[in-house]
């Protein structure tokens, strides 16, 4: 599913171009001197195509923001009651659906295109993408031991980096060749045989969860026998228990979340300085199509080669280049793995803030892949800081923080996208100079955020259980080396949940912070 994904971008902004473009001229007819049945490709780069075409990608951006939000946690339970596969073929069944609304308004044309942006009620079916990476990491979870968890979620980011390379680059000669719908269709399918197909091979681990994991947390945490006991005795409970149980649920994992955030003025701080980093990183592949076709006339096929550039450049720099340093600069002057991660947090989102100013800047195209080359340099920013922001509370409270600050990131994500596209509309309106406003504008604000990283402190936190620091102490030095890189490696790539912490996730994500810590 992550290739389907990334085989769309270019192709659905040409695609809205070419209906906005049509609609447009409808309503303003060509002069008849100008001896054209239909608009031309230069003809649609008049400003007011330019214009709605930024909104419109801009807004749907936005639009998975409310299920994500309002969908993650109830599916999650849900996934307690009925099994994680049935609630990740409906997520998987809802993303489908959503696209397969996007191309039957831009084919048939039966409606204004500005109802693309419906496609955001089909994410309620399964709650989107964001209940889909987190079923997928909870699977894992379910199934894996602790040791190999590790490995695993770095094959899964290496996926999602194989495909964010790989997609633009299928995308870009069909796209050259004018096959347009082929790509989109190559998507439909892709993602249809993810939700639907290959599916059909995954196990249910529901039932391994409740072999497994009940014990683990059982031995870790003598309170959660009762929760056993209680999930056992559900097929007896009324309906209207259950959904007491439910409603409960739901108030117990969000009532906590204020007091536990204000608690820690440290982590206070890590939350605004994480928030706008996934945003920062992914604002060229929302607007980066558009800004370069508007300022140095490059064509959406050949604008994929920039973003198989730049997904590349972060693989290459996360799974060659930042271990590299690690073993060259970090070990050798035996910085301590939280002054590492700090060193690197703020020298990444440096570089994406120089970055993106090159971008906005660029007077030429190689000036501008160059500025993005040095945004992929900030790829590890995310994973960097919550290492750090781990580092920064108690164990028991790790899942409530990564929850807060995954939601942050997701959220202004979404409202990144349509002020960005505003940003972008009024540098088409002022003129070639301007354009590259919104990436002057996300490049002062990473400025400050650079600043704000400097006041970051290290801080260990103390209710470490006994149990979990002896996993460092039986190991001789040698593994213990080989942990420390993979933990690190890990911490550098990807959030643990993919999303919202689900029911059944915290006390893996506790226990494989403190596993990886006592290695580091």
């Amino acid at each position: 599913m992550m290739l389907g994904d990334n085989l769309q971008p270019a192709a659905l902004i040409q695609i809205f171009e070419g209906v906005i473009c049509d609609d447009y001229y409808k309503a303003h007819p060509l002069s008849s001197a100008s001896n054209a049945t239909s608009p031309t490709l230069q003809l649609c780069k008049v400003q007011p195509v330019q214009k709605e075409r930024a909104l419109l990608r801009g807004f749907q951006q936005f639009v998975p923001l409310f299920p994500a939000l309002l969908c993650t946690v109830p599916y999650g339970l849900l996934a307690e009651r009925i099994g994680r596969k049935r609630v990740l073929v409906l997520s998987g069944a809802g993303i489908v659906a959503a696209l397969s609304w996007v191309l039957a308004v831009c084919y048939w044309r039966f409606i204004s295109i500005r109802w693309v942006l419906l496609s955001g009620v089909f994410l309620f079916i399964g709650g989107g993408d964001a209940v889909t990476s987190s079923m997928v990491h909870v699977m894992v979870t379910d199934t894996a031991s602790q040791a190999e968890r590790a490995q695993i979620f770095l094959y899964l980011h290496a996926a999602d980096m194989i495909s964010g390379f790989f997609g633009p680059a299928i995308s870009a000669p069909l796209m050259e060749k004018g096959h347009t719908w082929a790509v989109l269709l190559l998507a439909e399918g892709v993602l249809f045989s993810g939700a639907f197909l290959l599916t059909q091979f995954i196990p249910e681990t529901l039932y391994f969860r409740d072999k497994t994991y009940s014990s683990l947390k059982s031995i870790s945490d003598p309170s959660s026998s009762q929760a056993t006991t209680s999930s056992s005795s559900r097929g007896s409970e009324s309906p209207s228990t259950k959904k007491n149980s439910f409603s409960r649920r739901i108030y117990r994992l969000s009532v906590p979340y204020l007091s536990v955030l204000t608690s820690n003025r440290q982590a206070l701080l890590l939350l605004p300085i994480f928030a706008p980093q996934t945003a920062a990183r992914e604002l060229f592949t929302v607007i980066g199509l558009q800004y370069s076709d508007a300022k140095f006339f490059l064509s959406y096929a050949r604008g994929n080669v920039l973003l198989s550039l730049f997904q590349g450049a972060q693989g290459l720099f996360v799974l060659v280049l930042l271990p590299l340093i690690t073993r060259t600069i970090a070990e050798p002057r035996g910085w301590s793995a939280s002054r590492r991660d700090r060193r690197y947090a703020i020298v990444s989102i440096a570089m994406t803030a120089f970055g993106l100013l090159v971008i906005g800047l660029a007077p030429v195209l190689a000036v501008e892949a160059s500025g993005l080359l040095l945004v992929a340099l900030g790829s590890c920013t995310t994973g960097l800081l919550m290492s750090l922001l781990g580092g920064a509370v108690q164990p028991s409270q790790v899942s409530t923080f990564y929850s807060a600050a995954l939601t942050l990131s997701m959220m202004t994500r979404s409202v990144t996208g349509p002020v960005a596209s505003a940003l972008l509309v009024v540098g088409l309106e002022l003129g070639w100079k301007w354009m590259g406003i919104p990436f002057a504008a996300m490049a002062m604000l990473m400025a400050g955020v650079t600043v704000a990283s400097g006041f970051i402190r290290i801080e260990k936190a103390e209710d470490v259980s006994e149990d979990d620091t002896e996993l460092a102490k039986d190991k001789p030095l040698g593994a213990r080396t080989g942990s420390l890189e993979k933990c690190s490696i890990l911490l550098a790539l990807a959030p643990l949940s993919g999303g919202l912490v689900l029911p059944g996730v915290d006390l893996y994500v506790h226990r494989f912070y403190t596993y990886c810590k006592g290695r580091m």
